[in-house]
């Protein structure tokens, strides 16, 4: 499990304790998040996308950062091109148009570049 910590940069050489005390009803478990997002993906992005393995973000929510990875029929997995996170209580996809159109134009050049 990885816990995410945006923004702290601590000097080098520094001491680090760091001590996360959290609460929260986890209704949903990873597999549920990368079912999830490989139903959103597939029917809103492209067939040939699907969810990779969930990591554990704490930030303003709890969440499940879900890899997105193109595929291909003759190579299998060609690589990632994002992210979706899934709200670990509520089961929200937290996914906006900028998600979608960053993920679909990702997956185009990727696509572009991988030979068959």
């Amino acid at each position: 499990m990885s816990v995410h910590l945006p923004g702290i940069s601590p000097a080098q050489g520094a001491n680090l304790a760091i001590d996360i005390h959290l609460t929260a009803q986890a209704n949903i478990t990873p597999f549920v998040a990368s079912q999830k997002v490989t139903r959103f993906v597939v029917t809103e992005i492209s067939t040939q996308l699907l969810a990779d393995t969930p990591e554990l973000v704490v930030g303003e929510r709890l969440c499940w950062s879900v890899p997105i990875m193109l595929t291909s029929p003759a190579r299998g997995i060609v690589g990632k091109v994002g992210d979706i996170l899934v709200d670990v209580t509520t089961g929200e996809l937290l996914v906006d148009d900028e998600n979608v159109r960053r993920i679909t134009e990702d997956a185009r050049r990727l696509a572009e570049r991988s030979p068959l």
